[in-house]
């Protein structure tokens, strides 16, 4: 009982102290510029709002968390505590991510400053203690601290684990680009992030691991005290300093809180209560994969636009993904309860994989999305034909003895790509098939005019018929690069008839000082 009373005091510090800082950095907000403004696209608010949040989200758990040390008489020893080395790094960490967060929500930085911030983040993490050093998985055992190198940095030893390090940056980039990611929505990220904050220390107090229990229920109350703020119509966002600090936090507190203890608890568990994010991330990577188009591009197609596009307003949008993530976390209690992380895991897959499916196949998304997975995967095979024909023909090139000959290898591969028309101007080779019955449609075509070295021009016209088994940009692409190899040979064959002209000369006037 002492334990319940101590964490909900250490709760409502949290709540209070976000509560009572929220105005203030709004202000502040306002003051520095750090305004969200409606774009017609992605963004799904009508006016201009501040998105500095992450700094009253970080007041509010710093006021909680330091009262475990402040105070002995308060009681909230009771608790635990993770040892001041721990929380000292954790402080630079989180202090590290709120100025990238600060700079961003200003200033707005690139993917790559924006990535380099948060890995210098997790490096102090590291360097503090606070990594992955083996993982716990399905009853399976993976050791990440060996092998190790020991450092002597200003006459401190630091191990140094390669598998380790890698993992822990995996995880807590992974962690906070995905909390990032699914802050599109009023109330959303902050409303989630108190529900796996809540797990999350459910876990650790089970574990034993009173430390992480102490940051996750001061995350938790912070949230809580947040999402008043934040709840549809939001008066303030989270903005990149607030989604990041929550994927910080929420990353410490299931590498602590189910990883340390008498008991170890599978890392599965805070996998699995952030079903939603990484659900939402690993499909906006998968269609981005699918498109062709960079992972930080922009689009709606998040799993909150979805809702809304069928018709949900926001806030109903928000307690429909509040009961899926309820949902989640609920698996991972019974996971808990019955010390069975398979159960958890079946769960936790199906769960997502239905919940997608049904989300994805209103307004035609999901067929879309097959369509475009399998142009993607047609376009890859035709890629890979026309690069072998393209790569062969140009090795023939190389190795042809005339013109004639060298314009006849791109006669060859034109045609095995299925173009109906070649000519090539300056070269004595060209092909034209049968040309098509009156009314057909007519295929894309296309020009390239490349001029030589010693004055040489080509020309090449390519024509396509209208059902040609390979994609036109993928052909034109490939016809370009044969147009320049084939420039660049008819500019040594030149040059070499040159030479052996002037060798001739030479042979026959021997005492003749000049060129002719």
């Amino acid at each position: 009982m002492m334990i319940s009373n101590v964490y909900l005091t250490i709760f409502a510090f949290g709540m209070l102290g976000c509560v009572l800082s929220t105005p203030l950095v709004t202000w502040v907000a306002n003051r520095v510029g750090a305004i969200d403004r409606p774009d017609n696209f992605r963004r799904v608010h009508q006016h201009a709002i501040p998105r500095l949040g992450g700094l009253a989200l970080a007041i509010g758990v710093a006021t909680a968390t330091l009262l475990t040390y402040v105070d002995a008489s308060l009681g909230l020893r009771a608790a635990g505590g993770a040892p001041l080395p721990q929380y000292g790094c954790l402080l630079i960490a989180a202090l590290g991510i709120l100025v990238v967060g600060f700079v961003d929500d200003t200033r707005s930085l690139g993917p790559r400053l924006k990535l380099l911030g948060q890995a210098a983040s997790v490096m102090a993490l590291y360097a503090g203690g606070i990594r992955i050093r083996s993982i716990e998985l399905l009853s399976l055992h993976f050791d990440l601290d060996h092998p190790a190198l020991t450092l002597h940095i200003p006459g401190l030893p630091f191990d140094l684990s390669a598998l380790s390090l890698i993992t822990t940056l995996v995880w807590f980039l992974g962690c906070m680009n995905i909390w990032n990611l699914i802050d599109g929505m009023d109330g959303l990220a902050s409303g989630v992030g108190l529900l796996v904050s809540a797990t999350l220390t459910l876990v650790a107090v089970h574990n034993e691991n009173f430390g992480a229990a102490v940051l996750s229920v001061s995350l938790a109350g912070s949230l809580a005290g947040f999402l008043l703020y934040n709840w549809h119509p939001a008066c303030i966002f989270l903005g990149d300093s607030g989604s990041m600090l929550i994927g910080l936090l929420i990353g410490v507190i299931g590498v602590q809180g189910s990883m340390g203890g008498p008991s170890a608890i599978s890392i599965l568990f805070p996998i699995v209560a952030m079903g939603l994010p990484i659900s939402d991330t690993a499909m906006a990577i998968f269609r981005r994969w699918v498109r062709n188009l960079p992972l930080s591009a922009a689009d709606r197609r998040h799993v909150h636009h979805l809702l809304m596009n069928l018709g949900l307003k926001p806030r109903a949008a928000a307690l429909m993904l509040y009961c899926f993530s309820a949902f989640l976390c609920g698996a991972v209690m019974i996971g808990l309860a019955l010390e069975n992380e398979f159960v958890t895991l079946v769960l936790g897959i199906f769960g997502c994989l239905a919940f997608l499916l049904v989300v994805t196949s209103r307004r035609d998304e999901l067929s879309n999305l097959r369509g475009d997975l399998q142009d993607r995967l047609s376009r890859g095979r035709q890629e890979r034909t026309a690069a072998k024909l393209t790569w062969e023909a140009i090795q023939r090139i190389e190795l042809s003895g005339s013109a004639e000959a060298a314009g006849e290898i791109v006669s060859q591969a034109a045609r095995a790509m299925g173009c109906r028309r070649v000519r090539i101007e300056g070269v004595a080779a060209h092909f034209e098939e049968v040309p098509s019955p009156a009314g057909a449609v007519s295929g894309p075509s296309a020009l390239f005019r490349l001029s030589g070295g010693l004055g040489r021009g080509i020309a090449m016209e390519i024509a396509m018929d209208a059902e040609a088994p390979l994609a036109a940009d993928i052909v034109f692409r490939s016809m370009q690069r044969l147009a320049r190899a084939l420039a660049g040979r008819l500019d040594r064959l030149d040059e070499a008839a040159e030479d052996a002209r002037l060798a001739a000369y030479r042979l026959a006037a021997p005492h003749s000082p000049a060129r002719p």
